[in-house]
């Protein structure tokens, strides 16, 4: 199966792809409910440390096999509706696999600046090569602020509950998050790739 290259993917006009309603209403209750009763599993932040400390947890630091089920689902689903995406496009598309799942919550104060997830400016080396897109599912939008927004593109969007955007790694789909003012954002962010060496198993 021929590989399909990174500038016929940032071509696509269907990037970033936006799916409303990604989560059934169940699972959407189960994964708040458990951040909610479970919080102390994320730690402190550490905000002049670590930027991650405290603020994600991996499938296999979730000690409910619910919730890690639910999080195996939800890939499934996305790895599949990004596959045919590429195969409506494309007449077949390599496998894709997960490189990374995880639970983010970001507390007030907390932003991102703009940046790729598998390249950088200039050429110079990116820790991760292989993430060639990224998805995030949202589970909430009771926060001020927090909204991903992709300069290249001129987008901005703060989207409902339940739902998920894939974009590619390329710096074309550079993209942010604003600084969270208010409140917690809650999301499901994953990495994918071609890479079968890179597959997360959980």
């Amino acid at each position: 199966m021929s590989a399909i290259t990174r500038a016929e993917i940032d071509a696509l006009p269907a990037f970033p792809l936006i799916e409303p309603d990604f989560l059934t209403r169940e699972e959407h209750a189960a994964l708040l409910g458990f951040a909610d009763a479970r919080i102390e599993l994320f730690g402190e932040t550490t905000p002049n440390g670590d930027y991650w400390q405290g603020r994600t947890l991996m499938p296999e630091q979730i000690p409910d096999p619910s919730i890690r089920q639910t999080l195996r689902d939800l890939q499934s689903r996305t790895i599949e509706r990004l596959t045919a995406l590429l195969a409506a496009e494309f007449g077949e598309s390599p496998p894709i696999y997960s490189d990374l799942v995880n639970y983010a919550r970001w507390p007030a104060g907390y932003e991102l600046q703009p940046h790729a997830d598998s390249e950088n400016p200039g050429g110079a080396p990116h820790p991760f090569p292989w993430r060639d897109f990224a998805s995030v599912i949202y589970l909430n939008d009771d926060y001020v602020g927090g909204e991903i927004y992709f300069p290249n593109l001129g987008i901005e969007l703060k989207p409902d509950p339940r739902t998920l955007i894939v974009f590619p790694g390329t710096l074309f789909f550079l993209h942010g998050v604003r600084r969270v003012e208010q409140g917690m954002r809650h999301t499901i962010a994953s990495f994918l790739t071609f890479d079968a060496m890179r597959r997360y198993v959980f």
